[in-house]
C-alpha cells in the first residue's frame, strides 16, 4: 500500500516535497556513512505493484500465473548481489484500508475507537495474507526470501517514518537472503496507526541502511503500464531535472481503489531517490522476460526498457 488519500491539499504537499531538502535527507545519510566503500553492499530494490500482482477489481484476487512468472524471473535474473523485494497490497489491503479510514502521509484523524482498532487489524491481516503468498511464490521459485514487514522495524509520526537502522534486514542481506517488505499498517505516534507505503519504506531504507554498510544503488518499479506516460499517452523514456515537473503533472493516481496515489506517488519517490544518486527504472511487469533482463543487464535501463528516472548527477562517494 502506499501513502495517502488523495485530495488537492495532499497532492500539493506531495509535489512541493520534491525539493532539495527531501532529497538531501537521503543523500546526507548515504554520504555520511562511515563504512569503507570496499566493504559496502550495493542493494537493488524491486517493487511489484499491487495492480500487477492482484486484480484490483476483485477483492483478494491474486494474478497467480503472473506472480509465478515474476518470481521465476527474479530467481533467474538475480546475480546474488543485494536484492530486496517490496510489493503493494492491491485488492487485498486497499479496500480494507479505505473502509477503516486509514491513510498515509500527513493529516488524518486519530484512530482509537474499538471500530478503528478492528479496521487496523483487518487491514493488516489482508496485507499479510498477500505477503505470505508472495514470499511463498519466491521461495517456490528458488529465491531465499525473508519476510520483513515494515511494521516490525519502524513507526510513523503523522505519517513520517522513524526508527533505527533495521539490523535484522541488513544481516539477512549480508547472509545472501532476499528480504521481502510490503505496504503495511504502522503504529503512528500522533494518529494511532497510518498506512506506510512500499515507496515510503524504500525511501526510509535508502536513508537508514548506509549506516549498516549497505547502499541502495537502484530501484526497479513494476506496474501495468510501460512506464511514465505523457499527456498524450506516450512513454517518457527518461525523466531528469529538465522534465520532472511536466512528468509529475502527467502522472495520475490509480483508477482502482487505492490509498496510494498510484504513479504520481511512485514518481515523487523515485525523484527523491534520484537526488541521492539512486536510479529508478519504471517498467511494464506484464511483459514476459523484461524483469529478468533488467536484473541481468542493468544497461537496459538506458536502452528503452521503460522510464529511467535519474538526476543526471554522479552519486556521492563514501569517505
Amino acid at each position: 500500500m502506499a501513502v495517502g488519500s488523495r485530495d488537492a491539499g495532499t497532492d500539493e504537499r506531495d509535489r512541493s516535497s520534491v525539493t532539495r531538502e527531501s532529497r538531501d535527507r537521503v543523500r546526507s545519510a548515504i554520504g555520511n556513512a562511515g563504512t569503507d566503500e570496499r566493504d559496502r553492499l550495493s542493494l537493488t530494490l524491486v517493487k511489484l505493484g499491487g495492480s500487477l500482482i492482484t486484480d484490483k477489481t476483485k477483492p483478494r484476487t491474486v494474478e497467480k500465473e503472473r506472480l509465478g512468472r515474476l518470481a521465476a524471473e527474479i530467481a533467474a535474473g538475480w546475480s546474488g548481489g543485494g536484492l530486496l523485494v517490496g510489493h503493494g497490497s492491491g485488492s487485498f489491503g486497499h479496500p480494507e484500508a479505505k473502509a477503516a479510514g486509514l491513510v498515509g502521509g500527513a493529516g488524518g484523524r486519530r484512530l482509537d475507537s474499538p471500530a478503528d482498532r478492528m479496521g487496523i487489524a483487518r487491514t493488516q491481516a489482508a496485507a499479510q495474507a498477500l505477503h505470505r503468498l508472495i514470499v511463498s511464490s519466491l521461495v517456490d521459485a528458488g529465491v531465499p526470501a525473508y519476510s520483513q514487514p515494515p511494521s516490525g522495524f519502524l513507526v510513523t509520526d503523522d505519517g513520517k517514518p522513524h526508527g533505527p537502522p533495521p539490523e535484522p534486514l541488513a544481516e539477512a542481506l549480508r547472509l545472501g537472503m532476499a528480504p521481502v517488505t510490503m505496504g503495511d499498517v504502522a503504529m503512528d505516534r500522533c494518529r494511532g496507526a497510518a498506512i506506510v507505503s512500499t515507496e515510503t519504506v524504500f525511501e526510509f531504507l535508502a536513508g537508514a541502511l548506509p549506516t549498516l554498510g549497505i547502499t541502495v544503488r537502484r530501484a526497479v518499479w513494476l506496474g501495468v503500464v510501460p512506464g511514465v506516460l505523457d499527456g498524450e499517452g506516450r512513454l517518457i523514456p527518461r525523466i531528469d531535472a529538465s522534465n520532472i515537473e511536466a512528468a509529475l503533472a502527467a502522472a495520475g493516481g490509480s483508477a482502482a481503489v487505492d490509498v496510494t496515489g498510484g504513479m504520481e506517488h511512485r514518481l515523487v519517490t523515485a525523484w527523491r531517490l534520484a537526488g541521492a544518486g539512486v536510479e529508478s527504472l519504471i517498467i511494464d511487469g506484464r511483459e514476459p522476460g523484461l524483469l529478468e533482463s533488467v536484473l541481468r543487464r542493468p544497461a537496459l535501463a538506458a536502452a528503452g526498457a521503460g522510464t529511467l528516472v535519474s538526476s543526471g548527477e554522479q552519486p556521492r562517494t563514501h569517505r
